[in-house]
């Protein structure tokens, strides 16, 4: 389906991390279910648009409209160092054209790493609320929430909140991305390829997805965090994921409890030394 020739009017309000009232939703948009529109709800606290939003605001739009031309040209299109073939991102293209990627703005220098986990944690639960609600159409929604002025340290920033707010989402089967200009975390099938790098500090909401196992089994997380994880993973993808992805996520698991199990045989061992 092709937009429409005549748009209805947007309006919005931007106050920092405060109210965005987004008037009229796009039309002619690719709709997901029973001729729905994806669209949030008329009125909302926290900033949200729709791609198709941003691209009739693109004058207007600044960093969201660069954030999605980024995606546009980098993630939902092949790179020759990916290591594979097809897009960056695989549910990029079918995103865009469902008009299901929402883009929110926080704008201002905030970098209380607390008070961006509370304001992250709610657009969490307005991902779960957004329509598709239903998987696996579900998996094609994701939020991109910018952060245009956090400066120098942003990056840092970025991560910590990432870190934090990690174990919480995969919990609820969703997968909490961190992207900025100095991401040093390797492609899955060419080590020297950095997917994470955007043009301006972001976290990315979507649901979890098969291939996300290698980034719940990393060694740098704690042996703790890795069999919370896997547990999660099992529970909500076990039934649907390939047997081989299925084994590796078992085989993770077992390692992650083994490696608890020993780290607590070796305080007991310490402690009956000292005594």
């Amino acid at each position: 389906m092709e937009n429409s020739s005549v748009q209805p009017p947007l309006e919005l309000v931007i106050s920092p991390m405060e109210v965005v009232e987004v008037v009229a939703p796009s039309a002619g948009r690719c709709p997901v279910a029973h001729g729905k529109s994806p669209a949030a709800p008329a009125q909302h606290r926290l900033p949200l648009l729709t791609a198709s939003q941003v691209d009739q605001m693109a004058a207007t739009a600044g960093p969201l409209a660069e954030i999605l031309g980024w995606v546009r040209s980098f993630l939902a299109r092949p790179n020759p160092e990916l290591g594979r073939t097809g897009p960056v991102c695989p549910y990029v293209p079918t995103a865009l054209s469902l008009d299901t990627i929402w883009c929110a703005l926080v704008p201002g220098a905030v970098t209380d790493p607390a008070h961006l986990a509370a304001v992250i944690g709610e657009y969490r639960d307005l991902f779960l609320s957004l329509e598709p609600r239903q998987l696996p159409e579900a998996m094609n929604k994701a939020i991109l929430i910018v952060f245009p002025d956090l400066g120098e340290g942003g990056a840092a920033v970025v991560d910590e909140v990432q870190r934090e707010l990690k174990p919480r989402f995969v919990e609820t089967g969703l997968m909490l991305g961190e992207f900025h200009g100095a991401n040093e975390s390797p492609g899955l099938r060419n080590p020297d390829f950095r997917p994470l790098r955007s043009p301006i500090p972001m976290l990315a909401i979507r649901h979890m997805v098969e291939t996300d196992l290698p980034f719940l089994t990393r060694s740098l997380d704690p042996p703790a965090m890795r069999a919370s994880f896997m547990r999660s993973y099992l529970r909500r993808l076990g039934a649907t994921v390939s047997r081989n992805s299925f084994g590796q996520a078992i085989e993770g698991l077992v390692t992650a409890e083994l490696e608890l199990r020993t780290a607590a045989g070796a305080l007991v061992v310490e402690a009956s030394a000292v005594r």
